[in-house]
């Protein structure tokens, strides 16, 4: 479940249908591309998002990458029904994605059972590159398209997107495919079967 705002109230509507509601869910929340942006451990007093998650009525627990070493996080992983990927600096959270060696596991976590929820920067993670981070509009984040992404989709996203926003974007875009995600808006890829949640919008072939 890939949003451009998960803590959005359509969002979250849609989220909690997805997953068949929140009560009783175990949800692991990943705050690292958090940490990226702003003061390190500031999410667990500032962010709106962290708050929310706690009033849906679901078990969550908090799992800081930096935290931890090699793969010695999958423990902390394992078995929960939704791991939440915040939003932040993407380069950075996709860094420590590596560091911790989820790239490698988590594709054995999902098909397990465990839900993918990514917001802005967690989402953006999930294509095969990052390129649109080193440029994305007053927030580029020089050198974080050196790591390739998780490879889950086969386009980039541009979250928070707004539609005066458009001739910028196509600008600067010279990749292959980008899914232009506003706030509100999500995807969802169930067995490798795409699903825009909101209105589909896609560059193709250097924007045109």
């Amino acid at each position: 479940f890939l949003a451009s705002e998960a803590k959005h109230p359509d969002s979250i509507e849609k989220l909690k249908k997805f997953i068949g509601g929140f009560e009783g869910k175990s949800i692991v929340y990943i705050p690292t591309a958090a940490n990226g942006e702003n003061p390190y451990g500031e999410w667990e007093t500032e962010s709106s998002t962290w708050k929310l998650v706690n009033t849906l009525g679901a078990n969550v627990t908090p799992v800081v990458l930096e935290e931890y070493k090699n793969s010695s996080v999958l423990d902390a992983l394992k078995g929960k029904d939704v791991i939440w990927f915040a939003g932040g600096a993407c380069g950075y959270l996709m860094y420590w994605i590596r560091r911790c060696e989820l790239d490698k596991h988590l594709p054995e976590l999902l098909k397990n059972g465990s839900v993918y929820v990514g917001s802005s920067a967690g989402s953006m993670v999930t294509a095969k590159t990052l390129t649109v981070t080193e440029w994305y509009l007053g927030e580029s984040e020089t050198g974080a398209s050196l790591f390739p992404g998780l490879g889950y989709v086969d386009f980039e996203i541009y979250p928070h997107f707004e539609d005066e926003m458009l001739p910028e974007i196509k600008k600067h875009w010279n990749g292959k495919k980008l899914c232009l995600l506003k706030n509100g808006e999500a995807i969802t890829v169930v067995d490798g079967n795409v699903t825009v949640l909101g209105e589909e919008r896609f560059l193709e072939g250097g924007g045109k």
